[in-house]
C-alpha cells in the first residue's frame, strides 16, 4: 500500500509521523511526506496514495478538514486523522470525508490498517481505530501501550523533501513516553484514563536502543546537537544514571532535555553535566503559588523552581523557563509575579505563551463550567502567542498580548521592570507599537537559540 502524510511546514523533526512511517515501511508499505504548498495536488497526482494521513492538534482541525475535503473532491483515497485532537474528540469522525480516526499511539494500528487494506480485509475491527462504514460508525477499544523497544527507529529519510530539517545540526529523539503528573492544562490525565489497565503509562527505552539510534543518526547525517523530547527526562533516576554513563562514553555530543523542578539535585545534575548536557527546559508556568498549584495543579513550590535554577546556573547548564500568562482566575498582577519569578531565576531565555483553554483538559472544562470561557473551542488556533480566548476585558487582552512579546526582554533587562517601564510599555496599544514588539520578540527569540544550543538555528 502507498501512504502519504500531509502536514504544514515544520522546523523540528516530527517524531510521531516518523515513527508511523518506519513502522509502515518495516511492514512492506510505501510512505511519503508532503508539505502543504502550491504543488501539493500535483504531488498527489504523481504518487496516487491509497491512504492520506493527517496528525492534528486542536487549533488545526478546521484547516486539515478543509484540506481533506478539497483533496477528496479530486482524488480517491482513504483519509485517516490521528494525533491529540481526534484522540480526545473522536466526534471528528462524523465530519464529511473523514473515513478513519486513530486514537492514542498509532504505529501498530496504522500497520494493521495498511496490511488489511492490502489484503482486501475488514478494517472495521482494528484496535485504536474508529471507522466510518457507510452510515455506521464503529469505535474500537484501544490496545495496550506499545513496547518502545520493539518499535523501529523513526524514519529520517521521510524528511528528504525538507533538507533544512533533514540535514540540520539538531537531531531529535525520545527515550521515553508518558508523564506521571496530572497538570490541569495538559491532556495527560485524560490520556491515562483512555489507557487505564493497558500498561505502564511511563515507559523508558533500554539504553542500548536509544544509544544505537543516536549512533545511526550521527553516522548518517551532520549532527552537532541532540535534543531529547521526553516530557520529563530526569524522572527515573536509575535509568538516567545507566543511560548517561553510556551516552558520555559512546556519544559525547552536547544535548538538551526537559526537567521538572524537584527531580534534579546535586547528584543527578552532576551526571547530566558530565554526559554533556548543555541546556534544559523547566516549566515554571506561573509566579503565583495559588494559580500554579490550586489552578494548574503543578504541585511545585516557588522555592523548588528557584533552587533548580540556582543548581543549573552554578553548574553552567543553560536553561529556558517556560511560562504562561493570562491564566484563569488571574490578573495582570499575577502575570507580573511570573515576570518577577523569572527575573529572580535569571534563565538564559524566558519563554512565555498565552493560556488557551484546550478542550478535554481539566482546566479547559473548568473555564467552560465557570463561564471564564464561553466559546465552543472552534475559536482556538494553533498559535498560542498572540491572544487570549478567555472572557477578559479588551484592555487586559491587549496587555497580555504586549507582555508576551516583551516578557523575555524584561527578564534580560530587569531594570526596565524595576523602573516601572514594563507597565507603561505594555499599555502602548497602537498597531505600530504592537508590530515593533513582534519584531523585537522574533529577533530576541533567535538570539535565545544561540544561548540554548550554542549556535543560531
Amino acid at each position: 500500500m502507498k501512504a502519504l502524510f500531509i502536514t504544514k511546514l515544520f522546523f523540528m523533526e516530527p517524531l510521531g509521523l516518523m515513527y508511523l512511517a518506519s513502522a509502515a515501511k518495516d511492514a512492506g508499505h510505501e510512505v511519503k511526506l508532503a508539505v502543504v504548498s502550491g504543488d501539493l495536488e500535483e504531488r498527489i497526482s504523481d504518487y496516487q496514495p491509497d491512504v492520506i494521513g493527517y496528525s492534528v492538534m486542536t487549533g488545526d482541525q478546521k484547516f486539515y478538514l478543509s484540506l481533506n475535503n478539497r483533496l477528496k473532491s479530486n482524488f480517491r483515497f482513504v483519509s485517516i486523522f490521528g494525533g491529540p485532537h481526534p484522540t480526545f474528540f473522536p466526534d471528528i469522525i462524523k465530519e464529511e470525508q473523514v473515513d478513519i480516526i486513530c486514537r492514542g499511539e498509532g504505529e501498530e494500528a496504522f500497520v494493521d490498517l495498511l496490511n488489511s487494506m492490502a489484503k482486501g480485509g475488514d478494517i472495521s475491527k482494528i484496535l485504536n481505530l474508529t471507522v466510518k462504514n457507510n452510515e455506521e460508525i464503529i469505535c474500537n477499544d484501544l490496545r495496550h501501550y506499545s513496547n518502545l523497544n520493539s518499535l523501529p527507529f523513526p524514519d529520517r529519510d521521510l524528511l528528504s523533501i525538507i533538507p533544512i530539517v533533514r540535514h540540520g545540526p539538531i537531531k531529535h529523539f525520545m527515550a521515553s513516553r508518558g508523564c506521571p503528573f496530572n497538570c490541569s492544562y495538559c491532556f495527560n490525565e485524560n490520556y491515562s484514563k483512555l489507557y487505564f489497565g493497558k500498561g505502564e503509562k511511563v515507559r523508558f527505552r533500554q539504553p542500548d536502543s536509544i544509544i544505537n539510534e543516536i549512533n545511526e543518526v550521527v553516522m548518517a547525517s551532520p549532527t552537532r546537537f541532540i535534543y531529547f523530547q521526553d516530557d520529563t527526562f530526569t524522572i527515573n533516576r536509575e535509568w538516567l544514571g545507566q543511560f548517561l554513563e553510556r551516552y558520555a562514553e559512546e556519544i559525547g555530543l552536547p544535548f538538551h532535555c526537559h526537567v521538572r523542578p524537584g527531580t534534579i539535585d546535586g547528584e543527578n545534575i552532576n551526571l547530566l553535566k558530565k554526559a554533556g548536557c548543555y541546556s534544559v527546559h523547566i516549566a515554571a508556568e506561573c509566579g503565583s503559588d495559588r494559580i500554579r498549584n490550586d489552578v494548574l495543579k503543578r504541585n511545585i513550590s516557588r522555592e523548588q523552581i528557584v533552587n533548580a535554577s540556582e543548581i543549573l546556573r552554578s553548574n553552567n547548564i543553560r536553561f529556558m523557563l517556560q511560562n504562561m500568562i493570562g491564566l484563569p482566575t488571574g490578573n495582570l498582577e499575577d502575570d507580573f509575579s511570573t515576570l518577577e519569578l523569572n527575573i529572580e531565576c535569571k534563565p538564559d531565555y524566558a519563554w512565555v505563551s498565552i493560556f488557551q483553554p484546550y478542550p478535554g483538559t481539566k482546566i479547559g472544562e473548568y473555564c467552560k463550567r465557570e463561564g471564564i470561557y464561553t466559546g465552543n473551542f472552534d475559536d482556538i488556533e494553533s498559535n498560542f502567542f498572540d491572544s487570549s480566548k478567555l472572557n477578559f476585558s479588551e484592555e487586559y487582552k491587549v496587555q497580555i498580548s504586549n507582555l508576551q512579546k516583551l516578557f523575555a526582554i524584561f527578564v534580560e533587562y530587569p531594570e526596565l521592570h524595576r523602573l516601572g517601564l514594563s507597565r507603561s510599555m505594555i499599555n502602548a496599544i497602537n498597531e505600530e507599537s504592537r508590530e515593533s514588539y513582534k519584531r523585537a520578540y522574533k529577533e530576541f527569540r533567535g538570539k535565545a537559540d544561540e544561548k540554548l544550543y550554542g549556535f543560531r538555528i
